[in-house]
């Protein structure tokens, strides 16, 4: 792996994306555009008395360290509780998440608009996060250039994609596919926690990411359920 490939996923610059920001103001026509793509998700979602707490921005778009290959992460913040089967709230909006986003293709100057549920229980981990509803930072990101353990970080994404190849190639059920996935996320999650978003595991993550591996598994895990459901 060339160390473009980990500046392209660890970049940090001395201000905000001016794609999106003046400053620390948040671009209005950039605000009233995630907020229009956050009210058809609403009704996308069909959810009776679905309550929405808050649209947040946050990732990397509200900090210093994005990037070409950057989402504008917005979050649509609710309760789990709500739907009486808060065990499965996770799965259901993540799958919407997932059919939304495949079938859509939004952008805002180059950079893709991505909708998740969030749990008002789990703020998510991040160093910025911005209220687009009240127009006002909830968590302003501090200036600071981080430290990355470089070799750290390739080593692991040559690791894991080897475990990603070796998976894809003698996978015969699709349960063996989505095991690798949910150790990737978990794995993620885990970075996040411990280290922030310049852990070595997240930006594992990201460089798998960014060079479609993550997409990779996935569609080998629609692929294997494809053949367990045809005759």
């Amino acid at each position: 792996m060339k160390i473009t490939d980990l500046s392209e996923s660890a970049s940090y610059h001395n201000q905000l994306n001016p794609k999106a920001w003046s400053g620390t103001i948040l671009r209005p026509e950039v605000r009233y555009k995630l907020l229009q793509s956050a009210k058809i998700f609403v009704d996308y979602l069909d959810i009776p008395g679905f309550r929405l707490f808050d649209v947040i921005l946050t990732g990397s778009m509200t900090n210093f360290n994005y990037t070409e290959y950057s989402d504008f992460d917005v979050h649509l913040v609710t309760s789990y509780n709500d739907l009486e089967c808060d065990d499965l709230a996770e799965a259901f909006y993540r799958a919407k998440k997932q059919l939304w986003n495949d079938q859509h293709n939004v952008t805002i100057r180059g950079h893709d608009v991505e909708l998740y549920v969030e749990d008002i229980n789990q703020p998510p981990v991040s160093a910025g996060i911005y209220s687009l509803l009240d127009d006002k930072w909830i968590k302003k990101p501090k200036y600071q250039v981080p430290e990355i353990d470089k070799s750290a970080v390739k080593s692991k994404v040559k690791d894991l994609i080897k475990q990603i190849d070796s998976t894809i190639e003698s996978a015969d059920d699709p349960e063996d596919i989505l095991r690798i996935a949910d150790k990737l996320r978990d794995l993620r999650k885990s970075g996040l926690k411990k280290g922030g978003e310049f852990s070595v595991e997240n930006l594992a993550f990201k460089i798998l990411r960014n060079k479609g591996y993550i997409d990779r598994l996935y569609k080998e895990f629609n692929r294997q359920q494809d053949i367990n459901l045809s005759i």
